[in-house]
């Protein structure tokens, strides 16, 4: 027994089975975890090395190609990044897309260790860091304070940050702005060469005598005596009191040749919330957590806090909720799934004139994605963005096979049969038909969820959702359709006046489609010319059409960052983050949060994704309000800022752009990214600068920016090597000496107060240290114990050096970068491409593209190989499924078609070609031969009753247009709410949604006359051996 008969015969056991269904889904459905994206992991580890006090070109030489030469001997390196700076080397190691980075990070880790031998003594230890989705801030924090401002950086790191730090889910969390309390021994210079003393003896005395060390323990009696030497300093006049040398039989105290001060740290950053000074907080997720479950017990920790501890006077605001922004694009997401289910059952209603055979068949989408529910718990799966959007444009395709079958077992009663034979016979009739239409959709996407790399990525989850929903409705559509079929199908269509006027439309449509297709036939040749105009039509149309990764969703998020000449000091920087800010909140009304952040935290995690940091780097953050409630997109929004902040002086590099996580896994880099290479720096920098001047003159290019920076001022101390190894004085001496004197030494033994400990900085008093005078008068100690004059043993030099050093498998290069704006990235691509070959690079210097565009190159081709898999597929199973080689060529001339409606549909919405609209695409190669496979199925069964090829062919046709139409408008309807939805996140799916909808409606159209007119062709001129009677009575005769 097939399953129609199993159904109908057994109506109870069926409806038990959907109520189990419905049971188990809806439980399934309430424990899927909510998210953006599903988990996008790219195959970056990176590894962070602070050396405090050291120069870029230092790091390079000391700490980055050390890191190098051992992170290249690994297995799989794809691209080998890194950053030397100031004070930190950051090395990221690219893996190909797919690898298991668990076990990659392990070998990073044995690498690093390995490395560790050869790293300077006084380098920090390594932090090895994935950079994952998660790595996207989940939340922003911006706190303010009025009384305790002085206290908050050290309560927001000693309290909220442990905290949060314990909230499931939470990775790392960062802190800007704000000033952090030290113990500083400002060091005398004169005192100290009148003393005889040197800046390490000072230190080394404060770490020996700051100590708490257990000494065993004494037993006496019956009591054991445990022994401590309590070492450790109690008080800022204990530190002052401490005695550090003996002179002529007198104590010399620390108080003696320092100042002892309990301060703040110097500032390396600044932190705004609107005009007041702010410790802004960046919370980031592991990569496995759940983004709005973490948001969610962030914020309520966070109000649990400010009852239980915040001081009175402190206050919050959240700057940034991702969260938000996904329960805004589920939410609407969700809308339009609801809307295009009412839509669909609309659409079936008019046609099928029968209000409970029209409910049936809309709720063959509940039950098809409450089956889909199951599968995804068991796949663990999330609803975000890629799945949602699949169930949504699933709503609009799950019907189709419903429909079909709807449709046949009502033309059966129709035709006199009881319901119960109807059921039966209808769906009987249809089902092979639905296994193939079914069979093309899936194998067209089941091969999108086994590919690598950003395609793979990016629709894996999308695809097996999408496949399990329409294999769900193939269950659907021979079970549940046909057992409800035989109990409540009328016989009798509505007698509402829109189903006469409806019918009488149908019947004037199947009239004037019968005399086309006649015509069609007559004039074959006519037909298939206009058809080969059409496709050619089309490829030109394809060439118009500009091209894109992925759009880029208005999110209300604008980030701002710029960078001033290198040596301008924070202060400078900070001024003009708070003027951009107060421009901000004076023009902008949709604002509804402004925040600023500049300089670089001390770990450097900024860096280390992707983020520019620096004492001449500032970041202006700005929160409008919902999309809804604002006439300006954030991207116009965007670019009145941009075109303000341009006409300021001195600012070297700009970006501004409207954050959204899907372009924050690119870590930083801008959409076109020009990489140059070659030994000679000069000339890099040279074809470098010629790039930039030639972007700047392509339209669409915008926040133009060369990765080198400008060469900053340096002092040079060069030890004299005969001079000073005649005083007894090493390089080392000298280089450590002069580390302690300006960038200070923390002492190894922090000051403890209660439960909080702060660091103990020895350096030099600030008026000596940012005094060239002086410098020469700095001692240093010699190997007889005594001290010598800087000024004796080197030689000050004024010299330039490089802030920053970027090496991309193990050769130095520069990066060209623009944002986009007004034109689309393939566009500008071409010119960018076309303007470097007509330039006279410099010998030895070569130019490559990165970045978005390699990716998207990659992805484009991957997805073009996909659409000839899926038509090679396509073909396959309709072969197998009819046992035949020719009926299977016909169908596929409904697939160029898609690609017709496709232009069209770009061309009047200006939409840009992107990967969800390539998706769209492969997704049409197996739905637009659907209607042709029920079609020649159709043709082939009314043949074999005895009629006609041409008899055949006008009637299988004026018979399946209405089934043609339903299906084509249920899943033009069901999609229709995402092409024009225009909340948050709508950007990203609609794409997706429009190149489905202008692909079905043309192809459906065309297809309707071409495949008749193609298969009578096949069947007069190709078919060598006769299949019917009358095609075999022809044939004798």
């Amino acid at each position: 027994m097939k399953l129609p008969e199993i159904s109908v015969k057994r109506p109870v056991m069926t409806l038990m089975v959907f109520l189990a269904v419905l049971v188990i889904g809806s439980i399934s459905f309430r424990s899927l975890k909510l998210d953006l994206l599903p988990r996008i992991e790219p195959p970056v580890i990176t590894v962070i090395t602070p050396w405090p006090g050291a120069s870029a070109s230092d790091v390079e030489q000391r700490i980055t190609k050390v890191m190098e030469n051992s992170l290249s001997m690994l297995e799989g390196v794809d691209d080998l990044i890194s950053r030397s700076l100031d004070n930190i080397s950051v090395v990221s190691v690219k893996f190909k897309w797919g690898v298991d980075l668990d076990v990659r990070a392990g070998d990073v880790r044995d690498a690093v260790n390995f490395a560790k031998r050869e790293l300077p003594s006084d380098a920090e230890e390594s932090v090895v860091l994935r950079i994952t989705s998660g790595t996207v801030p989940v939340v922003e924090v911006a706190l303010t304070a009025e009384r305790s401002y002085q206290g908050l950086y050290h309560f927001v790191d000693k309290n909220v940050v442990e905290e949060l730090s314990r909230v499931p889910g939470v990775g790392q969390v960062l802190i800007f702005g704000g000033v952090a309390r030290e113990i500083q021994v400002l060091l005398d210079a004169d005192r100290l060469e009148a003393y005889g003393l040197s800046p390490d003896a000072i230190a080394g005395v404060l770490e020996r005598e700051n100590l708490n060390i257990p000494s065993g323990s004494m037993k006496e009696g019956r009591t054991e005596y445990f022994i401590r030497v309590p070492g450790r300093f109690t008080s800022v006049e204990e530190i002052r009191n401490t005695v550090v040398g003996i002179v002529k039989g007198n104590a010399v105290r620390v108080g003696d040749v320092a100042e002892v001060r309990d301060g703040y740290k110097e500032l390396t950053m600044n932190g705004w919330k609107d005009d007041q000074a702010a410790v802004v907080m960046i919370v980031m997720k592991n990569s496995d957590a759940n983004t709005i479950e973490v948001s969610r017990a962030v914020l309520d920790r966070l109000s649990r806090l400010k009852e239980e501890s915040f001081p009175s006077d402190v206050k919050y605001d959240v700057v940034l909720d991702t969260a938000d922004f996904i329960m805004n694009s589920i939410t609407n997401l969700s809308v339009s799934l609801v809307v295009g289910i009412i839509l669909v059952f609309l659409v079936t209603w008019a046609f099928l004139r029968r209000f409970r055979a029209s409910l049936i068949v809309a709720g063959a989408i509940p039950f098809s994605l409450i089956l889909t529910f199951i599968a995804m718990g068991r796949l663990d799966y999330t609803i975000n963005i890629f799945t949602l959007s699949a169930l949504a444009m699933a709503s609009g395709m799950v019907v189709d096979n419903a429909i079909v079958a709807t449709d046949q077992i009502i033309y059966h009663i129709e035709q006199g049969s009881r319901r119960r034979v109807a059921a039966i016979l209808g769906a009987g009739e249809i089902g092979s038909a639905l296994l193939a239409s079914t069979l093309t959709t899936i194998v067209v996407l089941l091969p999108l969820a086994f590919l690598s790399g950003l395609v793979g990525v990016f629709f894996s989850a999308l695809t097996v959702v999408m496949v399990l929903a329409v294999s769900a409705s193939l269950f659907v559509a021979l079970t549940f359709i046909p057992m409800m079929g035989s109990k409540f199908f009328g016989r009798e269509p509505g007698k509402l006046k829109i189903h006469q006027v409806t019918e009488k439309f149908f019947l004037w449509l199947e009239d004037r489609y019968s005399a086309m297709l006649a015509w069609g036939l007559d004039n074959r040749k006519k037909v298939i010319a206009s058809a080969l105009l059409l496709l050619v039509l089309t490829f030109l149309g394809f060439r118009t059409i500009g091209t894109e990764l992925t759009p880029d969703p208005d999110t209300g998020d604008i980030s701002i960052t710029f960078s001033l000449p290198e040596g301008t000091r924070l202060e400078v920087t900070d001024e003009l983050v708070r003027e951009i800010m107060d421009y901000c909140r004076r023009t902008i009304p949709e604002a509804k949060l402004v925040f600023g952040m500049d300089g670089m935290e001390e770990g450097g995690l900024s860096v280390a994704v992707g983020q520019k940091a620096g004492p001449n780097t500032g970041t202006i953050g700005i929160r409008l309000v919902d999309k809804n409630k604002r006439d300006r997109s954030a991207f116009e929004v965007a670019g009145v800022i941009r075109d303000w902040i341009r006409a300021k002086p001195g600012i070297e590099d700009m970006t501004v752009f409207v954050s959204s996580p899907i372009k924050a896994m690119f870590l930083g880099s801008k959409p076109l990214d020009i990489e140059i290479y070659g030994d000679d720096l000069r000339q890099v920098t040279k074809a470098s600068s010629m790039i930039a001047s030639g972007l700047a003159d392509i339209p669409g290019t915008a926040d133009i920016s060369v990765s080198r920076r400008e060469d900053r001022p340096e002092l040079w101390i060069e030890p004299d090597r005969e001079k000073a190894a005649y005083l007894g004085v090493s390089a080392a001496a000298v280089s450590r000496t002069a580390r302690i004197y300006f960038a200070g030494y923390e002492t190894e033994g922090s000051f403890w107060e209660g439960e909080d400990d702060y660091p103990i900085r020895v350096r030099l008093r600030e008026e000596q240290r940012n005094d060239r005078d002086a410098l020469g008068r700095l001692t240093v100690p010699s190997a007889s114990g005594g001290l010598v004059r800087l000024s004796s043993v080197t030689a000050m030099k004024d010299e330039v050096g490089p802030p920053q050093i970027e090496r991309k498998n193990r050769q130095r290069y520069l990066t060209v970068g623009a944002n986009v704006h007004g034109r689309s990235l393939g566009e500008v691509t071409a010119d960018a491409v076309k303007m470097v070959q007509s330039m006279e690079i410099p010998e030895g210097v070569r130019v490559t593209f990165g970045g978005q565009i390699k990716e998207q190159q990659d992805a484009f081709r991957q997805m073009g190989l996909l659409v000839l898999l899926g038509i090679l597929l396509v073909y396959m199973v309709m072969a197998g499924q009819y046992e035949a080689y020719l009926d299977p060529f016909v169908i596929l001339f409904s697939i160029p078609f898609a690609l017709t409606g496709v232009v069209f549909a770009f061309l009047v919405t200006g939409l840009y070609i992107s990967l969800q609209a390539l998706l769209g695409i492969i997704m049409l190669v197996g739905i637009v031969v659907n209607i042709a496979i029920v079609l020649v199925d159709y043709i082939n069964l009314v043949r074999a009753r005895g009629s006609l090829l041409r008899d055949a062919v006008i009637e299988a046709g004026r018979r399946r247009l209405r089934p043609a139409l339903m299906t084509t408008l249920t899943t033009f309807f069901g999609m229709l709410p995402m092409a024009l939805s225009r909340g948050q996140g709508s950007e990203i799916w609609r794409p997706l949604a429009v190149s489905v909808m202008g692909g079905l409606m043309v192809s459906m159209l065309v297809t309707m006359l071409l495949v008749p007119v193609v298969y009578a062709v096949v069947e007069e001129k190709f078919r060598k051996k006769p299949r019917f009677a009358e095609a075999k009575e022809a044939a004798r005769s």
